[in-house]
């Protein structure tokens, strides 16, 4: 049986999408799984040995390229899809390209149309986490009551590890932890104040042993640059766009510990096995029920109060905006100290 498992969205979303192929290769062994992301998010799944081929798609890609896409997967003769987010327009492609048994959640009015073994999931109330919502659809696909959930874990080429190894040697030769404090969303959630963070980053940096690091990529730019003028301590490495997505996947693979908000690289770290922290906003949207991290180390803060949003944040006309700064330096280091005992501890052999 040859199954396509469709998530062409963003990084933090295809990591919390991966346990769906070691589940399902777990499963059923005698199937074929093959990854269709968006073109960006390529490194995430290229090495995983539980997929067989990769595919791309982008919402703005030419007519060309989806008549391309169409023509590779009609001659791959898939069995069934699994759309573990919907979108119409790849959903119309697939149908296109003969897949009959289209499987995925019932988000929108076109999915009762365009998928014929929908699953009606209420994912916006956020009440249940990501990971088993798409572990969910796998088992509806495959026709058992549940499968064996497992953290998100990313795969790296020799390559990819050689470059972490390298990074830390010439970087932090010297260090016995290395930390990344990474201060953007992407505008994916609130954003803690960069002050904070630089006060996170300079409080690591006072360790002794330690090594720390700012990442940030693009949007996140402005945040850097703010942590830098709040006085950020001179022992601390800014790494700035200095990376592409698979040689920061290297890069990542070296360190011990990850702080930031609810974004990507977040997620990241946390499947390459780095203690990770995570600020989360409360907001049923945002909050971590829906979008925690789920690797084998973590901590997750989230501010304690009532929010009274339904579904998504709102904002700056939130009467408790920005509630995201109610979480303090302090608790992120202990979370960080935490996290990093029970890494270190007995279990991590």
């Amino acid at each position: 049986m040859k199954i396509l498992v469709v998530r062409a969205d963003r990084l933090g979303d295809l990591v919390l999408s991966l346990p769906v192929f070691a589940a399902g290769k777990a499963a059923r062994p005698d199937c074929e799984f093959h990854a269709l992301v968006a073109p960006a998010c390529a490194p995430l799944v290229e090495n995983d040995p539980n997929v067989a081929a990769v595919w791309t798609w982008s919402p703005v890609g030419t007519p060309d390229a989806d008549a391309d896409l169409v023509a590779g997967l009609r001659a791959e003769r898939f069995d069934a899809a699994v759309m573990l987010q919907f979108r119409a327009p790849l959903a119309r492609l697939l149908r296109r390209a003969g897949i009959g048994r289209l499987y995925g959640p019932l988000s929108k009015p076109s999915s009762w149309f365009l998928l014929s073994r929908g699953t009606w999931q209420r994912r916006s109330r956020g009440g249940r986490h990501e990971m088993d919502l798409n572990l969910e659809l796998l088992a509806k696909l495959l026709g058992v009551a549940r499968v064996k959930a497992s953290p998100a874990r990313l795969h790296l080429s020799p390559a990819q590890l050689q470059i972490g190894r390298e990074f830390r040697r010439d970087l932090a030769g010297d260090a016995e932890r290395v930390a990344f404090v990474h201060p953007g969303s992407g505008g994916s959630a609130l954003d803690w104040e960069p002050a904070r963070f630089a006060a996170v980053a300079g409080a690591l940096a006072d360790q002794p042993g330690w090594r720390v690091f700012v990442t940030g990529q693009g949007a996140d730019g402005p945040a850097v640059l703010a942590m830098q003028m709040a006085g950020l301590d001179p022992r601390v490495g800014v790494l700035l766009d200095r990376y592409k997505l698979r040689e920061f996947l290297g890069v990542l693979s070296a360190g011990d510990l990850f702080v930031g908000p609810s974004t990507g690289p977040l997620h990241l770290a946390s499947a390459l096995g780095l203690g990770a922290v995570g600020l989360f906003p409360p907001a049923p949207a945002m909050h971590a029920r829906r979008w925690g991290t789920r690797g084998p180390w973590n901590r997750v803060l989230v501010p304690e109060v009532t929010c009274p949003a339904h579904h998504a944040c709102k904002l700056e006309h939130c009467a408790l905006y920005n509630c995201l700064g109610d979480v303090t330096v302090p608790a992120v280091l202990g979370a960080a100290r935490a996290v990093m005992a029970e890494r270190d501890g007995p279990a991590a052999g």
